[in-house]
Order: structure tokens, then sequence, then C-alpha cells
């Protein structure tokens, strides 16, 4: 596959497709599964993915930005599509007229829909039960839920929340979350209130918690493959969707010891090396992708000074054979070397295995499947 740019992020569709399924054998055929595309789907390509969930049994969709979801539906996608809190109430009639389901957490909202809306309007309301961030408070939530289905047209489609479940996961922590949630769906219940869908369960409940699973879950990261440092190991396994991420040689040359300036050269050359570039710098996120070397036919290299803005030097003295054309590997696998997200991550003390949302917009994602490109996205795609 010919890119006019040759930096490309490979992606593998069949695994995020066996991980969809993964999901389904851990909660059952009854319970919903709300597929998340937060994030571009965490840095994926949210139309692509897309499209793998729904071919694969997803029930419906989830995002965190409005836009994200007016994209998936002028797409052509029809699976119900959750829009978690991330808008201003002026928002509702644009989320109304693609049918995307609003996550409302104030009154001041759902008033904003009630009135944009000219027929029933199903929302979702997000309790905060521990997260302390986005959330109708556990205490009152009950009293805000029943206001807003006393205005006109509003229908509740679901009553949700995000637990805090930071690793090493703490049960207990969780469990007392859980609780919180639950008195407010039974308090609801009672009162004679319909709650068609009770979403608590993101990835590491849906991997360690079943008792979280209520009648529906909305696993993310665990949809890519991915898990994080210090997380006890899945139980079923999971394969990352991030494959590789990869360039090529643009220039080759050879450099000499400078006699003069040696200081200030972009770098120390203390002796005769050969200088490779490749056309992929920090505006592509590799202040934060690469492990200080790369592969350039089967060895590892190291960089030159840092990444500039739209290019990184490569020192490939012991490549004497490396040609412009030669493909780079910045993360995955070449011959029998390879570098992992994981030596990426460490390279500059990340915590976070989530790398692939640091992959700039405007390299090529490339998408495998059976091991071969079966189609690629480019930005504004």
């Amino acid at each position: 596959m010919r890119l006019l740019r040759p930096t490309w992020f490979e992606i593998d569709l069949d695994a995020a497709a066996e991980n969809l399924r993964t999901v389904r054998r851990l909660v059952g055929p009854d319970r919903k599964v709300f597929a998340v595309l937060k994030a571009n789907a965490y840095g994926f390509g949210a139309l692509e993915m897309a499209r793998v969930f729904a071919d694969h049994g997803a029930d419906a969709l989830a995002v965190a930005d409005l836009s994200e979801g007016v994209r998936l539906r002028r797409h052509g996608f029809t699976l119900p599509i959750l829009v978690y809190p991330n808008a201003l109430p002026d928002a509702a009639p644009e989320a109304i007229a693609h049918t995307l389901i609003p996550t409302l957490t104030d009154l001041d909202s759902a008033q904003a829909y009630s009135a944009a809306a000219r027929g029933p309007c199903p929302i979702f309301v997000k309790v905060d039960v521990g997260l302390e961030r986005l959330g109708v408070p556990a205490e009152r939530a009950v009293k805000t839920i029943r206001a807003m289905l006393e205005l006109p047209h509003l229908r509740l489609g679901g009553v949700c929340t995000h637990a805090h479940a930071h690793a090493p996961l703490d049960a207990a922590y969780v469990e007392w979350q859980l609780a919180r949630f639950t008195a407010v769906i039974d308090e609801l219940t009672a009162q004679g209130i319909d709650i068609p869908v009770r979403l608590a369960a993101s990835s590491p409940l849906v991997l360690h918690l079943p008792q979280t699973y209520l009648n529906a879950v909305d696993p993310g990261r665990m949809l890519y493959g991915v898990t994080m440092p210090g997380e006890a190991a899945p139980p079923v396994p999971l394969r990352p969707a991030f494959h590789a991420l990869k360039t090529r040689l643009i220039e080759v040359k050879e450099l000499t010891p400078r006699a003069r300036f040696a200081e200030a050269a972009p770098f120390p050359i203390e002796r005769p090396l050969r200088l490779g570039v490749v056309p992929m710098g920090s505006a592509d996120g590799l202040l934060y992708l690469h492990a200080g070397r790369m592969l350039v036919r089967g060895r590892a290299v190291p960089l030159l000074g840092a990444p500039s803005l739209e290019h990184t030097r490569l020192d490939l003295t012991a490549v004497p054979e490396a040609r412009v054309g030669d493909e780079v590997v910045v993360i995955g696998r070449q011959g029998e070397a390879e570098i992992t997200v994981a030596d990426a991550a460490a390279n500059h003390g990340l915590q976070s295995l989530h790398v692939a949302p640091a992959v700039g917009e405007r390299v090529a994602r490339v998408y495998l499947s059976g091991g071969e490109a079966a189609s690629a996205a480019t930005r504004g795609a």
C-alpha cells in the first residue's frame, strides 16, 4: 500500500474483533455490550473500529465527544450511540437531530433536552459514586432523576456510573462504590421507575469482577488489548490491536567529526558515523512513542538527539547496508528483533500503556485483517 508520507500505524482488526468476542463470552448473551470508542477509539480510529464492533456483535457504541457521535451517524452507523457527558446544554438540538443518546448529570441539561425535543427523547443519567469527576452525586441521584423525568419528552434509557478502579484493583473499594450505585437503582425501582439499562462495568471490572456486570457493560481499553502496569493478569487472553508503528528512511549520509563548533552540533560527532533521517517527529507524537532506538534491517539503532517537529535522526553506523526507502520500526517486530509498547512507555517513565492516543492524527492508520492490509485511513478520511 503506497502512502504519500511513508509513516504509518498498523492496527490488527482481527485482534479487536476477538477481544469483543471475549467480552461476550465473559458477560453472556443477555447483557448489552456498549463498545467504547472515546478519543477516536483510543487512537485506533473510530470509524474502522466501529465497523469491527458493529459487525461482531456490539449492541451499542459509546463515545465521549458529541462530534464523534455525529461523525459516526454521518458515516451510516445505525446502532444506538451513547454520548458520555462532555458537552454544554446548548448542544441538545445537534444530539437529538442525530439520534444520539445523551448522558446527563444535572437538571439544566435535562431542561435543554426537554425543550429541544419534539417527541420522546431517551436519556442516560450518570451517577458519581467515587471517581469524583462527572455525575450526579449518589445521595442526590434519585431526586434529580425524578425531576428530570417530570420534564416533557424525556424518557429514561439507562442509569450509569464509572467506578474508580485503579491498579492494583481494590475489590472492596469497588464493591463499596457498586453498593452506592445499586442503592440508587433499587430506590428508583421501588418508586416504579423503569431502568432499561444499568451500566457500571468498564474494562477492569469486566475482566475481574463479574458481580458488577448488572445488565450491561461498557468495555473500552480491553477491546484494544490494552492492559495497565500493576494490573492483575487478565483471566482471559486479550490480543493487542496495536500491531506496529513504522516509517522509512528518506535520507542516509556520512558524517565526520567537526574540527570547529563541535559544542554547537545538535549531537556529539566524535567519530565517523552514518546518519539516517525518517519523516516522523514530535508532531506525530514521537516524543512519547520511541524507546530510544528503532529497528532497521532487523537491528536496533539509537536515535541521534531528540525528535524534531517533522523528522528524527538515527545512527546507522552499525547498519552500513541501510538505504533510502528501508522500513524503520518504531514499535513492533522486524525479523527476530522487537520493540514493544512497554519498551516505549518505560523509556519515558510512563505508567500507562495507552500510547496509541499519542500517535498523531496525520500518521496513516493501516488496518490489517488476516495479516494483510485491508484498508487505510489518513487525516480527514
